[in-house]
Parts: structure tokens; sequence; C-alpha cells
């Protein structure tokens, strides 16, 4: 029962971590989405992406795109309120390396068959998009569906005003948190107020905070799974050693040696204790679904195929601390063993 208890907690701490991973991974660990509204009376309006650019230094440390998310939506005949972002002709070459088709509008949907077009309309004007899936660069938009335009195509709404969304990721081995702290200082600088800055730094520290109480609970468990086991066995093997004490005196008479009486007994705990173990073990990992379903799982944590919970480090200490256990329990029969044939025999 404390196997499976520790089992069950220890698997819990690696799933979390897991699905933290894979919000890092999605997110992307050496990437930083900034968002800034520009209004159409800010100096720094860009219509056509030639217009002055804050963020152009950090071209020196990695790569960077520039959009403008339009207040107007467009429709197509699917959806009536499609947001809708441009981008200018420098930034094309990045879109298209992020997996974007090299056309000029691009319906980014993750339910429609990609390389299929279809028609939308935006500002009273008609255009044909090639649609194409999110990705994980865009999943920070936090948008399931959205148009690429590009900029200039409705300049009148862009003079409305817009938010100016920059991806950066980083190349260069420098701290993200530097970079935020940097984007941080130029707007400063300039006297606009701080922009909105994304990032995976938040999760980094959740992930560094979930790993040190990993350690500690592992380390806990692990000693309360080991004395308990300890306890327990010694008594049982004590108790057994007093009930046979006469029959391992008469095998000692007969030349049977003590150290073989004594690897028989912690060989028999560490036997018992192992296979008590693996089996809860076995057990937790059979109804491992059921189990961590109940507790709010995601299905892609739950999924054994991408790597097996019950095959790490923690489960190995279950098992080194039952088999520390079984060792401490054999120590009360070492000691009676001690005790001379003679007296035990009259």
């Amino acid at each position: 029962m404390l196997a499976a208890v520790a089992t069950v907690i220890l698997v819990a701490f690696a799933l979390l971590e897991r699905t933290l991973r894979a919000r890092l991974e999605n997110f992307g660990l050496n990437t930083l989405v900034v968002r800034q509204m520009v209004g159409p009376n800010d100096s720094s309006i860009d219509l056509y992406g030639e217009g002055p650019d804050l963020l152009e230094p950090l071209t020196q440390e990695g790569r960077k795109i520039r959009l403008h998310q339009l207040y107007p939506r467009a429709r197509t005949e699917l959806q009536s309120d499609l947001p809708v972002l441009t981008y200018s002709r420098e930034d094309l070459p990045t879109l298209v390396s992020w997996g974007m088709p090299d056309a000029a509008f691009v319906y980014v949907n993750d339910s429609l068959p990609a390389k299929t077009t279809i028609e939308v309309w935006f500002n009273h004007q008609p255009a044909t998009a090639m649609i194409a899936p999110v990705g994980n660069y865009f999943r920070r938009l936090g948008l399931d569906n959205f148009l690429l335009a590009p900029q200039g195509w409705a300049s009148e709404v862009e003079r409305l005003g817009y938010i100016e969304t920059t991806f950066f990721e980083k190349t260069a081995a420098i701290p993200m948190q530097r970079c935020a702290d940097a984007i941080n200082l130029v707007y400063r600088v300039d006297g606009k107020p701080p922009p909105q800055i994304q990032s995976a730094l938040p999760w980094l520290r959740e992930l560094e905070s979930l790993q040190g109480r990993q350690q500690r609970w592992r380390m806990i468990l692990a000693g309360i799974l080991g004395s308990t086991v300890a306890l327990v066995y010694g008594s049982i093997a004590l108790l057994e050693f007093r009930q046979n004490l006469f029959i391992t005196a008469l095998l000692r008479s007969l030349g049977a040696p003590r150290r073989f009486l004594y690897v028989r007994q912690w060989l028999e705990n560490a036997f018992l204790a192992n296979v008590s173990t693996l089996a809860a073990i076995a057990a937790v990992a059979l109804f491992h679904r059921e189990i961590y379903g109940t507790l709010g799982f995601a299905r892609s944590a739950l999924d054994l195929r991408q790597g097996n919970p019950y095959l790490t480090s923690e489960i190995a200490m279950i098992l080194l601390w039952v088999n520390a256990g079984a060792v401490l329990s054999s120590f009360p029969v070492a000691f009676g063993l001690r005790k001379p044939v003679g007296k035990i025999l009259n």
C-alpha cells in the first residue's frame, strides 16, 4: 500500500512535469511575443512595413517578424468574425520558413484541409486565401484561426490603428529575461507604455519549482517507505526468529553457518518486499488512465507512448529504499545469531 501511494504521487509529479514541458515546447523556450497597441494618431503607425521599429536591434540576437492585428474582422462562408493580421514583404520568407505557404493571403485554420483555397471578404474587398495549419509558432497568439494578408491591402483600415505583434526567436546565448528587460527599457526610454510580453519564463519558473518540490517529496516518501518496511519486516523477522530459535540453533549445531542463516532470512525479506512493491507499481500502471484521468490530467499526459513514467529514476528510488528496508529488517536476526548455541539448546 505504501509503494502504491508513493508511486501515484511520484508519477503524478512526472506527469505534471511532462505537461509543463509540452507547453514549453509548444510555445518555444527561446521565443518572445511582444504586443503593443498603436493608435491612429501614433507616430509609429506603419502601413507598408517601412515605419519605425523600436525592436529592430533584436535582429542582431535572433530573427523576428512584425504583424499588425487589425480591429475589424474578415468573413468567409464558414465564419463571420475572422481576425486579420497583416505582414510586410520582408517578413514573407520567415513566414514561409515557419510553414506558411508562399501565397499573398493565407487562411490559418486546423479544421479545414490544407493547401486548398477559400474566398474571404474584408472591408468590402474579396480575396482568395490558401488554407494552412496553425503550427506551433502561431499557437502563441491564442487564435484558433485567422487571415494573414499583406500590409497595405486595406490601408484605410490600418490607419484606424492595430495591435502590433512581434515574434522574436533568439539565437544568441543570452538569457530570455535579459531580452524582456531590454524591450521594456526601450519602450520606457521612448516614452511609450510598457508592452505586453509573453514568453516561457513563467512556465520555466513553475517547472523549476515543481522539480524542487518533487525532489523534496521523493526524499520524504523514500524515507517513510524505507523506514516503515524496515520496522514491519524487522518486527516480523524478529518474531519469526524467536519462534524458530531452537530450530536455528539446532541447524547451527549441525554445521549450518550463521552467514547462511542470515542470508536466507535477508533474501526472504527482500523477495517479499520486491514482489509486493512491483505488484503495487504494476497495479497503478494497469489503472493509469482511470487514476490520473480522475485527477484531471490531459489526454496527452495519459499516453504512455510518449514516455513511460513507471520506468524512471523515481520508481527505481522506491525499489532502492524498499530493498534498503529489507536489509535493515534483517539486522535483528544478525544480532540473534550471535547468541551461543549451547545456551539455546540447554
